[in-house]
């Protein structure tokens, strides 16, 4: 009897608070790290808010000793999100489905709240979610990398089931522990595809910013370990160590602007971004890749116009074509070459903007991405833009709609590839 006391002493006391912080740093770092990430991807951040929600929950058991079912449910939620938001823009339910979820995650996690088996639509919505990123397999480009997600996304489904649903099947701490593993290789796979569709070479720098979290709030955790039993202290001084080192450049590009002149911060942003990024260009040949996917970095690398950081991760600063001695002046000679290939969209005309057929594919790729305007998800001051900036503005918003353009967009990207490849 003593010997089985005292061995739920050790599992309750030890070996559980072990598994615990184990899997708190590991999600609060991966969820950090996708979402420093600074990816245009709705899907992978919210994936990543996924992984900080269930360290939030772990933090809350390790300070209270016990679970929020209400902090439970924000992973589960999060992930569906980010599924839905998998999906092809121009699928006809896509938008849908996302209002649908915006509209009721937070009713539905209430009622839940106030009655368990409520639990069972979350766990139907997985279930959809699930079965809709098993089909995506079949017509992604990324077939292998969504079929693994299918499987991945099953197992979380059946961990957040045994986890919400009152049936009382397994304790609550395993489940939390089979939720944790199912979340990091969730994150990773979704990590992974990010880097895929972007052209990059992600696995250097994911090792490299797991190594450094390890080194930095490691060393913090063990002096906390050494002189304190506060298991709180020890929480704060990991949250501290991974979120300060995962937002690193975040918190310089902070401290620059508090007490830099803005063009020095603005140039030491760029160098930094730069020069943190470069771990992520791949070797690949992009002359040498199918036209499907020089297409595909064509219109990625189109979408990080302004932002030469991400241009200079494009396989497409590999093309013969482009002369420099350094990252940075190859993405600078990148960016002029697509700027120059849009204006070869652009009609024989004196006028800046039209609103005929043959002005749709530069207007699309022109505005949006030379100039950075954004007609759906943000709302310039028109006194700030000149006159054909303001007719655009109006043309895309009131005779445009988002899923057009978006198609004008690929084939713009389409032409430009073609033109560009030679």
């Amino acid at each position: 009897m003593i010997s089985n006391v005292s061995s739920d002493y050790g599992y309750n006391h030890i070996i559980m608070p072990v598994i615990f912080f184990t899997f708190y740093t590991f999600t609060l770092w991966l969820g950090a790290y996708l979402l420093a990430r600074n990816s245009q991807k709705t899907a992978v951040n919210l994936t990543g808010w996924g992984l900080l929600t269930y360290a939030f929950a772990l933090a809350t058991q390790i300070v209270f000793d016990q679970f929020f079912l209400i902090i439970l449910l924000l992973p589960a939620l999060l992930w569906i999100g980010a599924a839905l938001h998998l999906l092809p823009q121009e699928n006809p339910i896509r938008s849908i489905l996302i209002r649908t979820w915006l509209v009721s995650s937070i009713p539905l996690a209430i009622l839940t709240q106030l009655n368990e088996w409520f639990a069972i639509t979350i766990v139907l919505a997985l279930v959809f979610c699930t079965g809709m990123i098993a089909k995506l397999a079949y017509t992604s480009y990324f077939k292998n990398t969504f079929a693994l997600l299918a499987v991945i996304a099953l197992f979380v489904t059946l961990s957040v089931g045994l986890l919400i649903l009152p049936l009382n099947w397994i304790p609550l701490p395993w489940g939390m522990t089979l939720l944790g593993f199912d979340l990091l290789f969730l994150g990773l796979t979704l990590t992974a595809w990010d880097a895929f569709d972007e052209g990059e070479s992600i696995r250097a720098h994911l090792f490299r910013s797991l190594v450094s979290n390890l080194y930095y709030a490691g060393a913090l955790a063990l002096i906390a370990i050494l002189f304190s039993e506060n298991r709180t202290l020890l929480l704060i001084l990991l949250t501290f160590g991974v979120l300060t080192q995962t937002f690193s450049n975040q918190i310089q590009l902070l401290l620059d602007r508090v007490t830099l002149a803005s063009h020095l911060h603005d140039e030491r942003q760029t160098l930094r971004q730069t020069a943190d990024a470069l771990p992520l260009l791949s070797s690949l040949e992009p002359t040498s890749v199918e036209e499907e996917q020089f297409i595909r970095l064509t219109r990625r690398a189109l979408s990080h116009l302004g932002d030469l950081s991400k241009l200079a991760t494009s396989p497409l600063v590999n093309l013969s074509t482009l002369s420099g001695t350094n990252p940075l002046d190859r993405a600078h000679a990148l960016r002029a070459l697509l700027v120059n290939s849009i204006q070869k969209l652009k009609p024989q005309s004196d006028a800046r903007f039209g609103t005929t057929d043959e002005w749709r594919y530069y207007n699309a790729v022109h505005f949006p991405y030379v100039l950075g305007l954004k007609p759906y998800t943000h709302r310039p001051d028109p006194d700030a833009l000149d006159e054909s900036s303001r007719a655009a503005l109006a043309w895309f918003q009131t005779s445009v709609p988002e899923r057009t353009l978006h198609n004008w967009q690929n084939i713009a990207a389409k032409l430009i590839a073609e033109d560009i490849r030679g």
